[in-house]
């Protein structure tokens, strides 16, 4: 994302990843897009079709395999933009701030960025 302002709120740098990971919606268990980036305090997604901003989602991530000792990871996230793909237009980049993950959430993000982050 080359938004200054939203780099600029940030408090954690995020960072690609090199793996494609499917994010569902807990309430419906449908693709709500991929990650593109991730820290424990955001992510952004790739989706399919636009997402309203200041939404709350229930949203999982399954594992290819276990990361710190889970094959999954539940949070609520709240969406706060989305806008068309810069390259591909009909792919929809969308941000969202995590406000609510458990205490070993955190630890499995940064086992998960560590193994498959890069930047």
């Amino acid at each position: 994302m080359n938004d200054p302002i939203a780099q600029e709120r940030r408090r954690l740098k995020r960072r690609n990843l090199s793996y494609y990971f499917p994010v569902l919606d807990n309430n419906t268990q449908q693709v709500i897009g991929h990650l593109m980036d991730f820290s424990p305090v955001g992510l952004k997604l790739d989706a399919r079709i636009p997402i309203p901003p200041n939404l709350n989602y229930s949203l999982r991530l399954d594992f290819m395999e276990e990361i710190a000792g889970k094959a999954s990871l539940e949070f609520i996230a709240c969406s706060k933009w989305c806008r068309p793909d810069s390259i591909t237009p009909f792919i929809y980049d969308a941000g969202f701030e995590i406000t609510t993950i458990a205490t070993d959430g955190i630890e499995v993000i940064n086992q998960l960025t560590e193994k498959y982050g890069s930047g």
